[in-house]
């Protein structure tokens, strides 16, 4: 990560407007790819992330018992919200399994169904087309 010093540096540069993209880069020590990012904006603020990141971690209410699990805790209770998503998680993940395992039953009820009807059909085209000759045991003239 590029140190914010050269970051601010560069911007003050750029602001100047006195020198080139490429001489601002060999001056602090960054890419020039780097420079023309922090100059079109492409360049994410992470200062601001950094802050962001640093107000998710302050306690965002008073000290209390957490009626959830009974810890002393912040309130909201953290360790509830993650034991609630981690049930939701394993309820999506059951809703699957339950899912695939009525899908499979389906297709298995299916493919019976049809060995079924191909079994009957290829019976009855079996009696269908015997010739008279052999419905009564064999050929006319043979004894």
């Amino acid at each position: 990560m590029i140190a914010l010093v050269k970051i601010k540096e560069a911007q003050r540069l750029l602001a100047e407007g006195k020198l080139s993209h490429r001489k601002i880069a060999q001056a602090t020590g960054i890419s020039r790819a780097t420079v023309g990012a922090i100059a079109s904006g492409r360049r994410p603020d992470y200062e601001a992330r950094q802050r962001a990141r640093a107000s998710a971690n302050e306690p965002l209410g008073p000290l209390g018992r957490c009626p959830g699990c009974g810890g002393l805790v912040y309130m909201p209770c953290r360790l509830c919200g993650a034991r609630k998503a981690k049930e939701h998680e394993q309820e999506v993940a059951r809703a699957h399994r339950r899912r695939a395992r009525e899908l499979a039953a389906k297709r298995l009820l299916s493919a019976v169904r049809r060995a079924s009807r191909e079994r009957e059909a290829a019976v009855a085209r079996s009696q269908r087309y015997l010739p008279p000759a052999e419905l009564d045991g064999g050929a006319p003239d043979c004894k």
